[in-house]
């Protein structure tokens, strides 16, 4: 683990309740879904006082969801996903319920509402909080350009393969006619849903559609509704990370190791400003939790993307940012496994996420999250008896 994490001691709530859970709290907790957090979830997951086993897979933000909604760590059977090393591995662990899903892509009131007659009153409320800030980058590579600047316009006209963003000179006012060749995501992704909530916002007259399916994004702003041949898709933030090492690429990735968002000879400017941290900090700062006053709404803990106005210097926001998710439960009939939810939730929220390139939430919403369902005497707090009596995620 990065040396800059903090080391959190366990409450002596959670402690206690292990020890109470005694054999069963060997469970390993299960989790995945969204690639754009996976590193540093991983790097969490394995620390603390005796929690070791926990699992995390990332599948992509709708796969997440649907495996943790259903509790079927099958629940995408017949898909695999391919990682660093490119050989291929199951979506989940096939022995055990899903405690945990992560999602750049928020949960909908339509998944809320097959959930609840299904799974309520068996399993108990879910719980969705925002992770960690984050930006969506563009990175890019031409021979010979190291400063990319993209304006909105041109980001339209980009995704939507429309004149001014279908070659290189277009983009950069020269007579390069070399074609942008767009590297996207072909599984269900949250970090496609955050570039498609921008679009949406940036391109009125394009029709772009907010969804976590990139084929569903620009279906409607693409002539003819079909994906250019000379697009190349590619599976999970790694794929993407692959397939832009061939020249006259641009994509759009989370935050990572090799794409921080600090150098612009690798991932593009929009309207003139990098994803810094500092850029996503003021933007997200903007906004309180939950966003209605409603706290028992679990659609009201994600913030709704609101489009910054485009501007350059001192205060100007880079567009295209938002949040990771994670879903939990109330209520888990394992307490050994609410103990390692409960040890991850207070970690997260207890470490400096920069060095992953990421932004920790405002202080506010905290305060918000801890106190609404990370304390077990709260209605709404994960483990509340009166809430969790006889009921629990298996």
């Amino acid at each position: 683990m990065n040396a800059k994490f903090k080391t959190v001691a366990l409450s002596a709530v959670m402690m206690a309740g292990l020890m109470a859970a005694g054999a069963v709290s060997a469970q390993t907790a299960v989790g995945g879904g969204a690639t754009l957090p996976e590193a540093l979830y991983k790097d969490l997951l394995p620390s603390g006082v005796g929690l070791t086993d926990y699992t995390y897979t990332g599948t992509g933000s709708g796969a997440g969801k649907k495996a943790f909604l259903n509790n079927n760590p099958q629940a995408t059977s017949g898909s695999e996903f391919r990682d660093e090393s490119q050989s291929t591995r199951p979506i989940w662990p096939t022995t055990q319920s899903v405690h945990f899903a992560g999602s750049d892509s928020a949960l909908t009131q339509a998944e809320l509402d097959a959930y609840n007659p299904a799974h309520l009153s068996g399993w108990g409320p879910v719980i969705q909080v925002t992770g960690v800030g984050t930006a969506v980058l563009v990175p890019y590579k031409r021979s010979g350009i190291a400063n990319l600047n993209l304006t909105d316009a041109q980001m339209c006209a980009v995704f939507s393969n429309k004149t001014g963003g279908q070659t290189w000179g277009q983009l950069r006012g020269t007579s390069d006619t070399t074609t942008v060749k767009v590297i996207y995501r072909t599984e269900t992704s949250g970090t496609t849903e955050l570039l498609s909530r921008y679009l949406k916002a940036a391109c009125p007259t394009s029709n772009f559609t907010i969804s976590n399916s990139f084929a569903t994004v620009v279906g409607t702003a693409l002539t003819g509704g079909t994906i250019p041949a000379h697009w190349v898709g590619a599976t999970g933030s790694d794929g993407v990370k692959a397939a832009l090492t061939t020249d006259s690429r641009l994509g759009y990735l989370s935050p990572d190791p090799a794409y921080t968002g600090s150098s612009n000879a690798v991932v593009a400017r929009v309207n003139g400003n990098l994803p810094t941290a500092a850029s996503i900090q003021t933007a997200l700062g903007a906004q309180s939790l939950p966003l209605t006053g409603d706290a028992t709404k679990p659609l009201n803990w994600v913030p709704a993307y609101v489009k910054p106005t485009p501007a350059t210097g001192t205060g100007s926001v880079y567009p295209i940012f938002g949040t990771t998710n994670l879903l939990v439960n109330q209520c888990y009939a394992n307490a050994g496994a609410q103990a390692k939810v409960l040890d991850f939730l207070t970690r997260l929220y207890d470490t400096d996420v920069e060095p992953h390139n990421f932004v920790n939430v405002p202080a506010a919403w905290k305060t918000a999250i801890t106190n609404n369902f990370l304390t077990a005497s709260s209605n709404l707090g994960i483990g509340n008896t009166n809430v969790c009596n006889g009921i629990g995620r298996p």
